[in-house]
């Protein structure tokens, strides 16, 4: 037995041996007093090793800063580390050699291209920082898992499920456990795979200082932070829960013609007319705010060709997903200025845009904020609906260049009054489903850590409905 273990010795430790001797040389290598329960662990499991050969113990100590073990169960991979205490955490800094082109240096880790172009590397999971994740990453939803090398180091591509119909992005992992990091990096899915590979084999990372755990304090308190932060978010949620029971208050829903005053009654907006269309046919492309979003949805008579949609519960479990047909809803709106000082809108211009908020019926009528949610399968690159807002206006002045990004705000002085036409897509199917509310109002309802239920009811500033 014990010729067997020299036999197969310097395949497995000899050059990591080597490399931690030359280290501790050039006094690259610290050691640090701090023991765990971990570290007893992680030396347990190399026991045969210690047995095996005489290793100097600093220098053993050197060898990892910690052992990785990869648990797999269906979809589900955990990534379990025991830490060597023996050493100083460190703080690095990643420099990538490759850059794929269209991709620029944003800072902090991010490069972005166009759209769904683009890379981050994620903040490192430094040993300090492995040891407030409870020293394991878990990742979900996984199909396949490529086991490599990248720059270096053992590193694990990762597929995840459906990845093309959901245009899920590349997750990268790579492990150095001689020098005590994790990198994780993302790819958005509209770069390829073989760029992603590219960049994350070309990264040069550098040890910029050390680092250190939390003492015990520092651990108290930010438990008691994120248990802070777990309460006020299930407050907001009980809030939210108590809201939607309570529902839209009768007064707070205009009907067609009348008037809807927000911003402190600074504005009054109006719905004086409406109609569901089956094409676009008559309306001019210039008044759009991204006449591009309809190539590949137009018929040739300008009717809108249907796309699949998928129907989530509450609880975000998918409930069905089928072929949803699409029309062009018509309304006229009718704004006044009665205060051209109001605060909160971009150089006192006014907010032309209407948004659609998808509401259901409480038993005895009332409206209350639907808590389904109807979405287009990603791989369909729908973006007719994006945020259920306006597609089209007649009246817009900020149409050229950065300006643009002001389509819907045009400016307003006190006595004016401006008549303009908004279009929306819907879903043929749900065409009774909403009400109208002018965007950036009522934003009370996302307030429910900080406001009661009843708070945030009196805040509301009113929807609008066309029946």
């Amino acid at each position: 037995m014990n010729r067997k273990a020299e036999e197969r010795l310097p395949q497995i430790v000899e050059e990591r041996l080597q490399e931690a001797y030359e280290s501790i040389r050039r006094g690259e290598i610290k050691q640090m007093g701090k023991q765990r329960n971990g570290y007893r662990r992680w030396m347990g499991a190399a026991a045969a090793l210690v047995l095996a050969v005489s290793v100097p113990s600093a220098v053993y100590a050197a060898v990892a800063y910690f052992q990785k073990n990869a648990q797999r169960e269906a979809d589900r991979l955990t990534y379990e580390f025991d830490l060597n205490y023996e050493l100083i955490p460190g703080e690095y800094q990643v420099t990538p050699g490759y850059l794929p082109e269209g991709l620029s240096d944003q800072g902090a880790g991010k490069y972005y291209g166009e759209g769904e172009t683009w890379i981050t590397v994620m903040p490192i999971y430094t040993m300090a920082e492995l040891e407030k994740a409870n020293k394991e990453i878990v990742v979900e939803n996984i199909e396949q898992v490529e086991h490599t090398v990248l720059s270096g180091m053992e590193a694990d591509v990762i597929t995840f499920r459906e990845a093309e119909k959901y245009r899920r992005d590349t997750c990268l992992f790579l492990f150095n456990e001689r020098e005590g990091y994790v990198l994780n990096i993302i790819a958005g899915y509209a770069l390829s795979k073989e760029e992603a590979l590219k960049f994350a084999d070309s990264l040069n990372v550098v040890r910029t200082g050390d680092g250190g755990y939390e003492t015990q304090q520092d651990e108290a308190e930010r438990i008691k932070q994120e248990e802070d932060a777990r309460r006020a978010q299930q407050e907001g949620e009980d809030n939210g829960e108590i809201l939607r029971q309570m529902g839209v208050p009768s007064d707070k829903i205009f009907a067609l013609g009348e008037e809807l005053h927000t911003y402190g009654g600074a504005l009054g907006y109006k719905v004086t007319g409406y109609e569901f269309l089956k094409s676009l046919e008559g309306f001019a492309k210039e008044n759009f705010f991204e006449y591009a979003r309809f190539d590949g949805w137009l018929n040739e008579d300008q009717t809108l060709r249907p796309y699949k949609r998928q129907h989530y519960s509450k609880d975000g479990e998918l409930l069905s997903e089928e072929e949803a047909e699409q029309e062009i809803l018509r309304v006229d709106v009718e704004v006044s200025c009665y205060d051209d000082q109001w605060e909160g809108l971009p150089l006192g211009e006014a907010e032309l845009g209407l948004e659609l908020v998808y509401m259901d019926k409480t038993a005895d009528g009332a409206y209350t904020w639907a808590e389904d949610d109807y979405a287009a399968v990603p791989s369909e690159d729908y973006s007719l609906q994006m945020d259920h807002s306006a597609v089209y206006v007649d009246t817009a002045v900020h149409t050229e260049g950065e300006a643009r990004k002001d389509f819907f705000f045009r400016e307003m002085k006190k006595g004016e009054t401006v008549s303009y036409t908004l279009l929306f897509v819907v879903d043929r199917d749900r065409k009774d489903d909403f009400l109208l509310a002018v965007i950036g109002t009522n934003s009370s309802i996302w307030q429910g850590a900080y406001m009661t239920a009843e708070e945030m009811q009196k805040e509301l500033e009113g929807y609008i409905r066309l029946d």
